[in-house]
């Protein structure tokens, strides 16, 4: 169980920084508009909940628990910029494995209270709609970059490749 929300992943042994912990597989299908529009009514509805918006208005399906990775102000994995979501701290065994939701940038608006209890909170966290606030992109370009200098030292079984989730290739300001 999570300590902020309903379910989320806890990690079962330590997971340094550096390692690949997310990438779309095989079986994260990309739902271009077309099917979106003929798929049945709750499995948009469950997608949108839980799916990822791209760039291109695709619709990532989540595969292996990825839906069930709650928000933190303060998240262990970003995928900003990145083909992947790494863990930008050492994680510890029995620790929750958070990401922040406001990497979600090509989602229809949304806010919510945060519940993660993190000393940085924002309290109401909204999607950043397009573009990223300038203080979020400095923070998370600073631990994406520290991570990735330590992903060259971890095993990783998830390839970190260029790009970013969005299928787009990292530009200034991303």
């Amino acid at each position: 169980m999570s300590g902020i929300h309903g379910s989320g992943i806890i990690a079962l042994t330590d997971i340094p920084r550096g390692t690949a912990l997310w990438a779309p597989c095989p079986r994260c299908r990309v739902m271009d508009g077309v099917s979106q529009r003929t798929a049945p009514p709750a499995v948009i509805d469950w997608l949108h909940e839980y799916g990822y918006q791209r760039a291109d208005a695709g619709l990532i399906t989540p595969c292996h628990g990825a839906h069930l990775f709650n928000h933190s102000c303060c998240p262990a994995v970003l995928d900003f910029g990145l083909s992947v979501g790494i863990a930008v701290v050492d994680i510890r065994r029995g620790e929750e494995v958070c990401c922040d939701y406001r990497t979600f940038r090509f989602d229809e608006p949304w806010s919510f209270a945060c519940s993660c209890g993190t000393p940085g909170c924002d309290g109401i966290v909204e999607s950043s709609r397009q573009r990223v606030p300038d203080r979020l992109a400095d923070d998370w370009r600073i631990r994406v970059g520290a991570a990735l200098e330590a992903a060259a030292a971890v095993p990783q079984e998830i390839m970190i490749r260029p790009g970013d989730i969005n299928g787009r290739e990292r530009r200034e300001g991303d």
